[in-house]
């Protein structure tokens, strides 16, 4: 119940951002902010030790200094790697 509970406010959480950005004109950036999001909440498990690729690959697709809204999916990675330890933990 807690988890489900977690995952709910994560997901108000990432549309309090998106709502914030959508102030400017934005095409897709709910879209993307959802798949940074389920893409570093995925866990690549190696036998019993669950590892955050999804978050590796989000810093991956960051790194460029030329990215637009760069901010807002930073912090919809991070809280689809809250998730991920949540759900490790859990």
């Amino acid at each position: 119940m807690f988890v489900f509970l977690l995952y709910i406010g994560l997901l108000i959480g990432l549309l309090v951002v998106y709502k914030e950005a959508i102030k400017r004109d934005v095409n897709n950036l709910g879209f993307q902010m959802i798949g940074y999001y389920v893409i570093s909440s995925l866990p690549f498990r190696l036998f019993w030790l669950p590892i955050p690729f999804g978050f590796l690959i989000c810093l991956y697709f960051l790194s460029r200094p030329s990215l637009r809204y760069k901010k807002q999916k930073q912090l919809a990675s991070l809280l689809g790697f809250i998730f991920f330890i949540v759900d490790a933990v859990f």
